[in-house]
């Protein structure tokens, strides 16, 4: 059970909104190490393992080179604050190279409208999963997102007549004890309509409505270089909960 993984992390971890919205994905996980402020996770899945590193990146500088050496070969994917030096010898003894650098946000404070809003939609799923897969391939297409995943609460859009979807975003559950928070994942405008202030309209009006719908607090994740969408979140009041890097085998894609 979910709760089972909290009572075994530090108890400085346990009310992170980061590791309360991936406790289930990490209920199986085993502890490879810790202390009273960090923990290093490893969960095995069918295309290899995956590494979690939390807390404070100085106990972590100490606990996670060791984990990645013992662990050894295998290792899909590794996620540490991006404030954790990690040594080339157990970078390389893991098999492992630095892969991305992204962030996670939250807010938990309904923005103020934004102009725009009023186009923003509640889609369809069943009706419109051809045009928002379209959409999705236009403006953001390095998102993992796609319409009808288990965890799916809504997608919103704005349309145009004439050319389809001109923007999309999704909203995720993150299941747990009490009220579920919420994700947002795949907002993306289509490069004609950009500039228009669609993202902020598509994101302000999902974040206030999964807080209005109970939703403690709504996050995401980032590519740290993404200056667009972090003025635009931190417009809406989103603030980083941390700052992540990823490792993975060379020519890894993000799991």
């Amino acid at each position: 059970m979910s709760g089972g993984l909290l009572a075994r992390l530090p108890a400085a971890l346990r009310g992170r909104r980061d590791v309360l919205d991936l406790q289930d994905v990490w209920a199986d996980a085993a502890v490879l190490a810790g202390s009273t402020d960090a923990v290093v996770l490893v969960r095995e899945d069918p295309a290899g393992s995956v590494m979690w590193g939390a807390g404070d990146p100085q106990d972590l500088g100490r606990l996670v080179p060791g984990a990645l050496v013992d662990h050894g070969p295998g290792l899909r994917w590794v996620t540490v604050p991006r404030a954790v030096p990690l040594p080339q010898d157990a970078l390389s003894a893991a098999g492992v190279v630095p892969c991305t650098s992204w962030d996670r946000l939250s807010c938990d404070v309904a923005p103020v409208p934004q102009p725009g809003e009023d186009a923003v939609e509640e889609l369809d799923v069943a009706a419109d999963l051809e045009a928002i897969t379209a959409c999705l391939d236009a403006a953001n297409p390095t998102t993992h997102a796609r319409p009808g995943a288990p965890d799916d609460v809504v997608w919103w859009g704005v349309r145009d007549g004439r050319a389809g979807l001109l923007g999309v975003v999704g909203v995720a559950r993150r299941p747990g004890d009490g009220a579920s928070s919420m994700h947002l994942h795949g907002l993306g405008v289509v490069p004609a309509a950009r500039g228009r202030g669609l993202g902020t309209a598509l994101a302000a009006r999902a974040t206030r409505r999964a807080l209005e719908d109970g939703a403690p607090w709504v996050a995401l994740g980032m590519y740290t270089d993404n200056d667009a969408a972090r003025r635009v979140y931190g417009g809406l009041g989103f603030h980083v909960d941390v700052e992540n890097a990823g490792y993975g085998p060379p020519g890894a894609a993000r799991p």
